[in-house]
This record gives C-alpha cells, sequence and structure tokens, in this order.
C-alpha cells in the first residue's frame, strides 16, 4: 500500500440559488484520484464522505466530486487487500479533516496509510498519466454539512423566479427564497407586457416553508378576481398536475411555460410533509408559480427541482399556503371560486396567463 497515491482537488466555482443558470449553489469540485503504481494495485479503495454514499476509486482513476457544503469535511478512505496465495485478506481505513473554504484550492495526498495535505506541485506529475474520470456528486437533501447549504441558500438577492396574483387587491404569492435578501423586487408580465416593471413590497414571509407574500405598489393597476379556487386537501397520489412558471427566461424566453406530470409522492426529501414530490419538469425560474390539478385548483407552490433524481421536483402544498395567508394580520384571506372547472386545458392556460408573473430581484 505504501505507493498508493489519493489526490484531493478541491476547487470552487459560483452560481447562483433559484433562477440563475443551474441548480444553484456554488459548490467545490473534489479530484479524488488514484494513480497507476504498482504497489496496492490489487487492492480496493472506497471513499466515502459525511451522509454520502460510498464510491470506489478503482486502480488509475480520477473521481470529481462535487461538494455544495462548506467547512469542516471529513474523507475517509477504505482500503481492503485480497491476501496473498490464499493467505488472510487485509483492510485498513485513513481519514483526514479539511477546512473547505470557498474560492480555495487543496490538494491531498494519500501515502503509507496516511493523508496528507500537500501543495499542489507535489501531485501535478501524477495528473498527466490518468485517463479514466469519473463523476459524482455530494446529495444535497442529505448534505455532508446541513448548515453551510443553508448559509449558501441566503443568497445575494439577485435573480429570477415566478409569482401569482392571490387577490384582486393585488398580492401575490412566491416562495421566500426568491425575494430573500432582495434589495428590489419587480414584476412584469402584466396584461402580456414584458417591457414595464412595477415595484412590489414584502407584506409576510414564512421562511421554514418557504413562502412569501408580496404586494404590487402601483395603486393604479386593476385586477380581477382570480379564476381558480385553493385545494387544500383530498389531493392523492398518481394525480395529474400542470406546473406554470418562467424557467430561466434569458435562455427559454419570456412565454409562461407549462409541463404536466404527476403527483409522485405526498411527501418531499426525507418524508418532507410540507410538500409534494412531483413529475412535471420544473427549472430554476420556476420556483414560485402555482402547481394545479386537472380542474385548475391550486394544489401547491412550486418549490425546487431535485438535485439528485432528474425527474423530480417538489411543490409545497397548498394547505401549508392558506394557513400562512389566514395568519397574516391585515390581509383578508380570499373567497376564491374555480371559475375555470369546465373548460379546456388551453383555455385554462390562456385565462390564468393573467394572473402569473415574472418576478425579478435586485
Amino acid at each position: 500500500m505504501k505507493n498508493l497515491i489519493v489526490l484531493i482537488i478541491l476547487s470552487l466555482t459560483s452560481s447562483l440559488l433559484f433562477s440563475q443558470t443551474n441548480e444553484e449553489l456554488p459548490f467545490s469540485t473534489i479530484n479524488f484520484v488514484r494513480t497507476g503504481n504498482y504497489f496496492g494495485s490489487a487492492c480496493r479503495s472506497d471513499i466515502t464522505l459525511p451522509n454520502q454514499r460510498e464510491f470506489n476509486l478503482s486502480h488509475k482513476s480520477i473521481v470529481k466530486y462535487k461538494v455544495y457544503s462548506e467547512g469542516e469535511i471529513n474523507i475517509t478512505l477504505n482500503v481492503f487487500c485480497p491476501g496473498a496465495n490464499g493467505g488472510p485478506s487485509k483492510s485498513q481505513s485513513s481519514q483526514i479533516s479539511i477546512n473547505v473554504k470557498r474560492g480555495e484550492e487543496y490538494y491531498v495526498l494519500y501515502s503509507k496509510g496516511a493523508l496528507e495535505q500537500v501543495q499542489k506541485a507535489d501531485v501535478e506529475e501524477y495528473l498527466i498519466k490518468i485517463d479514466n474520470i469519473q463523476k459524482h456528486q455530494e446529495n444535497i437533501e442529505f448534505p455532508i454539512i446541513k448548515s453551510s447549504i443553508n448559509d449558501i441558500a441566503k443568497k445575494d438577492g439577485k435573480g429570477q423566479g415566478t409569482c401569482f396574483l392571490i387577490s384582486s387587491d393585488g398580492y401575490l404569492v412566491t416562495n421566500y427564497h426568491c425575494i430573500e435578501n432582495a434589495k428590489e423586487i419587480t414584476i412584469k408580465g402584466i396584461g402580456s407586457d414584458y417591457t414595464t416593471k412595477y415595484g412590489v413590497t414584502i407584506v409576510a414571509t414564512d421562511p421554514s416553508n418557504d413562502l412569501a407574500l408580496l404586494k404590487i405598489s402601483n395603486k393604479n393597476l386593476k385586477f380581477s378576481i382570480p379564476p381558480f379556487a385553493i385545494r387544500s386537501s383530498g389531493v392523492a397520489q398518481a394525480e395529474k398536475i400542470y406546473a406554470l412558471g418562467f424557467p430561466q427566461t434569458k435562455s427559454m424566453g419570456e412565454e409562461l411555460k407549462i409541463t404536466e406530470g404527476i403527483i409522485s409522492s405526498k411527501s418531499g426529501a426525507q418524508g418532507d410533509i410540507s410538500k409534494f414530490q412531483i413529475s412535471a419538469a420544473v427549472n430554476p425560474g420556476n420556483s414560485g408559480g402555482p402547481l394545479i390539478d386537472e380542474e385548475g385548483n391550486l394544489v401547491g407552490v412550486i418549490y425546487a427541482k431535485s438535485k439528485v433524481a432528474e425527474s423530480a421536483g417538489y411543490a409545497i402544498k397548498a394547505s401549508y399556503l392558506e394557513t400562512f395567508l389566514k395568519n397574516i394580520d391585515g390581509f383578508e384571506f380570499p373567497n376564491l371560486t374555480n371559475l375555470i372547472k369546465e373548460k379546456p386545458l388551453t383555455e385554462k392556460v390562456e385565462i390564468l396567463k393573467d394572473y402569473i408573473f415574472i418576478l425579478e430581484c435586485n
């Protein structure tokens, strides 16, 4: 084992949370490298990071591991070597703790049964000899350091999401994470006009359930009562639903998008009962948009796309939105009636366009 080398490279790149280009947290890339040295080549080397699934680091390979957490991270190497000539097998473990800080690089060398932090120059000779490259990433739904994920979710307040009208008095619903730390919040798309922006103010927030109530500042704007009802109970698994919103407007355009799916599960990640898991495609920018059933009832508020499952998203249940709205001082909970129930889906969407807007924060 004395010549087995494991290289760990942590390099940070940045991206933003809710509508900015990817899923959308700053991350480090950990490159686990095993050299082609003969000694130890028959041994299996497995790497484990806290709360994450173990993976194998095969002979003469690199595993690029995307890490979203920040802080002190323990990295464990487990080595198993079969016995020679029918002799007993051997196993050993070693661990190193690295204080990962965004914007910096780290190099760690495994040699002679121990992990050691080194400089890049000490390991560059191995990088050019390896062409077997694999990729893994941190499961952000079960993060390595949960508190650090919460911290980077407190983004700089810049970005684009979706909001929708909940009252004819100009009140709007969106996600809390869409407006958190924003210095200025505007909406556009009123009357299908995507050139004129209107300022909005924050009325109330519920960070624990990721909900926010906003109000349009311009008192001259007049709205009709939203044509949907809030359906806060009786939503079944496998029921058909539709997600409406404005994902990634810079690349996908400023036209309302609708995607179809089902209620995959009546709970979210780690059994979160406040969320639905849905199969309807959602992307950055969909956050804060309405989730409706086949009759056009509001059954949820789009929350996020899964970071680990390609075809899964999450929505906050309408019952949590209803509870939030009913407990806001000075806000009169609207008496909404479904006026589009009997209309075909194409007409439902055409009508709902007048009540769903692009949200922008600076």
